[in-house]
């Protein structure tokens, strides 16, 4: 299954390799198809593959490290 999901990091998120655990703690593949990040905005926009509980499990994931998500199902 394919996903797009937008992402809105807090500062103090940005220290981690949050992205890259999509791939090996979820097996997820992703693709980064725009982002900004400055001091005022740090905004990604990627679409993943994977399957659903995998997805359902990096979402929660993400959410626990303060990152905004929203998911728009393909």
């Amino acid at each position: 299954m394919k996903t797009r999901l937008f992402l809105t990091f807090d500062k103090p998120s940005l220290d981690s390799p949050i992205l890259s655990t999509l791939t090996s703690q979820f097996g997820l593949v992703f693709n980064i198809y725009g982002a900004t990040v400055n001091e005022e905005v740090q905004f990604v926009a990627l679409e993943i593959e994977g399957d659903e509980g995998a997805i359902r499990a990096a979402i929660s994931y993400l959410q626990q490290r303060g990152v905004q998500v929203e998911r728009r199902d393909s």
